[in-house]
């Protein structure tokens, strides 16, 4: 599968088959999430793969943060009450999913920001703000590599308000979670979201 087929084809899959991939294709998916660029090669990433009865615990753990970004989801789909019922079912039960991966970053100390910081980068680490963008790229290639290896995906940050009870299950003491993913087989085809306009701005061509 070329690169751009990948990136146009992948879709966040909400529904999975009860059939487990091969331990060998999650390994090969997970190295090439490792290949991802990282601020100063730091490579400052930690993934957790995890599967049967442990995945359910979590699962169980992950359920309520549908009801906290309930409200968001309203505003966001007030005319789709369908899109709003089926994203609730799929904190329930992840959908399925036979694989949930939990991505860290390393943790950072607060360290203070020199006076000639712009302004935004002052009001948080910058070293946290670069590690969080490295680990979001090694999960952009793990989806990717997923999807060319005829796997699905969803790319989770929602259970983030979870993240202490998460943090206790899986015996994390240091590092800060950035994302979920599930994994699996997909169960049907997802639909295909219009891309919005207006998001490029040229400059001197």
């Amino acid at each position: 599968m070329e690169l751009s087929q990948a990136i146009r084809e992948r879709r966040s899959i909400r529904k999975y088959k009860k059939e487990e991939p091969p331990k060998a294709v999650i390994e090969k998916i997970m190295e090439e999430g490792l290949w991802a660029p990282s601020t100063t090669n730091q490579q400052p990433w930690h993934f957790y793969i995890v599967r049967g009865a442990d995945k359910d615990k979590l699962a169980h753990i992950i359920s309520p943060a549908g009801q906290v970004i309930l409200p968001k989801l309203e505003r966001a789909f007030r005319d789709k009450p369908k899109v709003i019922q089926s994203t609730l079912e799929f904190f329930n039960t992840l959908g399925g999913a036979p694989i949930l991966i939990c991505c860290y970053s390393q943790s950072s100390p607060v360290t203070a920001q020199p006076d000639s910081t712009p302004t935004y980068l002052r009001t948080c680490n910058i070293d946290r703000l670069g590690k969080i963008q490295s680990v979001s790229a090694a999960i952009q290639n793990i989806l990717l590599s997923a999807h060319a290896a005829g796997l699905g995906t969803c790319w989770m940050t929602a259970p983030l308000h979870v993240a202490d009870d998460i943090n206790r299950t899986l015996g994390m003491g240091d590092g800060e979670l950035v994302a979920l993913v599930t994994m699996g087989y997909a169960e049907g085809t997802a639909a295909i979201p219009p891309r919005k306009e207006g998001k490029l701005s040229w400059i001197g061509f």
